[in-house]
């Protein structure tokens, strides 16, 4: 695959995205910033729905970490430990094939200790949520999958409780219900859809305004 194609790639999954939030300017985030990411789904980026059109091979994906390093930003190291620690005993649930995938995986609970120790090591926080979906296989209303799941609730709970600074990143390919954003009152949220294999990059440019993200909703959600 040519480099010009996959540049293509990053540019459109990045001014693809949709920016529903931005309260006192927290984005663009200044390179070189030391962010705490939540999420296991961090390590685990959707570059597409499932399908004949979404199972493709690609040569790579780049997951969110690696585009936050390749954008200049600094990951709190001691954070990602701990998720991928978790990771070797709660391994990603890959499902049992086509329209059997599931639509969320389990989200590693989070002590208030940690989400507070995280917030003196860094000032902002970056929450990731992700959502498969495609042929035989859409959105129900359902926790985990139109809905937050408990998990992700109470991981955006805790994190909101302890950062000034929160931005939710959406890696879904459908809409989902947004009334949680009026309880917790995160700085920043928005939807990345499933942006290919570049996604990650496309994510970490608009993060540090290498992008602008001019995507907008056909529906009100």
């Amino acid at each position: 695959m040519s480099k010009k194609f996959n540049d293509v790639c990053r540019k459109v999954g990045g001014e693809g995205t949709v920016l529903l939030k931005n309260d006192k300017n927290v984005l663009p985030i200044a390179k070189g910033t030391v962010v705490s990411v939540f999420g296991r789904m961090q390590n685990h980026y959707i570059k597409s729905g499932l399908g004949s059109g979404g199972l493709v091979n690609v040569e790579y994906v780049v997951d969110i970490p690696e585009g936050l390093k390749n954008a200049g930003l600094i990951m709190n190291s001691e954070l990602a430990k701990f998720y991928a620690e978790w990771e070797k005993e709660h391994p990603y649930d890959e499902g049992k094939g086509w329209t059997v995938v599931p639509w969320s995986q389990v989200e590693m609970p989070l002590s208030d200790s940690l989400v507070k120790k995280a917030s003196e090591e860094s000032e902002i926080a970056l929450v990731i949520i992700g959502r498969t979906a495609g042929e035989e296989r859409d959105n129900h209303a359902d926790q985990g999958s139109y809905l937050l799941s408990h998990g992700e609730e109470d991981m955006i709970k805790k994190v909101t409780s302890y950062f000034e600074k929160v931005v939710v990143l959406f890696n879904t390919g459908n809409i989902m219900d947004m009334k949680w954003v009026k309880t917790y009152n995160p700085s920043a949220v928005l939807y990345t859809w499933q942006g290919g294999q570049e996604g990650g990059n496309a994510i970490a440019d608009v993060l540090v305004g290498n992008a602008t993200p001019s995507g907008k909703l056909t529906d009100t959600i």
